[in-house]
């Protein structure tokens, strides 16, 4: 190889890391603009088709699951006219846990009114022939009966409690606790509320505490 030959390869191969980092710059710069122009990063982001149903209803494959993250507000319907699960990205039968990043506010519509809960760490939609046919809640608290009741006291007017179901319900868990039996499950009877069915399951850890689930049910679902 001669020596200009030599002089041209060095100048080539010096230009080499200079290239590399002016590719990965340029990277960081297009994935900077991307992140600009996300719905991400909007104020009040408009949900696309594969984000929400055309009635304003949650959908729960990941798209869906990303819109509801950064929104905070899951909607679901118990009611006849409702998309399908298989539509909204749910199993025709079974059951899907899901547990955003943060906790969220749900909102299920149901034959008369709504029912809605703040602050839900995780939840559970059950399908049946294709159908949403109930929504359970798992509270975020603090994992004690007394901050678990205070919630149920303070919802029970608009979910169709009576005080003497609550005091029972205290009744119930006191024993479990008391007994040291390890897990258990307390529930509140499932009452007619706004055309749907309305419980809630107190899950007694005596180990670590309680967790409160709420349920909203399809009456027509086996």
């Amino acid at each position: 190889m001669s020596l200009a030959q030599r002089r041209r390869r060095k100048a080539l191969l010096s230009w080499i890391p200079i290239t590399l980092v002016a590719l990965i710059c340029a990277g960081f710069v297009v994935g900077a603009i991307a992140m600009q122009n996300s719905w991400w990063t909007e104020s009040d982001p408009a949900a696309s088709d594969d984000q929400q149903t055309a009635d304003g209803m949650s959908r729960f494959d990941q798209a869906g699951i990303d819109y509801f993250t950064r929104q905070g507000i899951v909607r679901v319907k118990v009611l006849d006219d409702a998309a399908t699960a298989t539509a909204l990205g749910l199993p025709a039968d079974g059951s899907q846990d899901f547990s955003p990043l943060t906790p969220v506010t749900v909102i299920v519509l149901a034959p008369d009114g709504a029912f809605a809960h703040e602050l839900v760490a995780s939840f559970t939609v059950d399908t049946q022939d294709d159908r949403v046919t109930a929504v359970r809640l798992l509270l975020d608290g603090s994992g004690t009966w007394a901050g678990a009741s205070a919630q149920l006291r303070a919802m029970a007017s608009d979910w169709g409690w009576t005080d003497d179901q609550l005091t029972a319900l205290t009744d119930d868990v006191g024993e479990k606790v008391r007994s040291g039996a390890g897990v258990s499950t307390v529930t509140l009877p499932a009452v007619p509320v706004k055309g749907a069915l309305v419980s809630a399951e107190v899950q007694v850890d005596t180990s670590s505490g309680v967790a409160l689930t709420l349920v909203v049910a399809d009456p027509a679902a086996g």
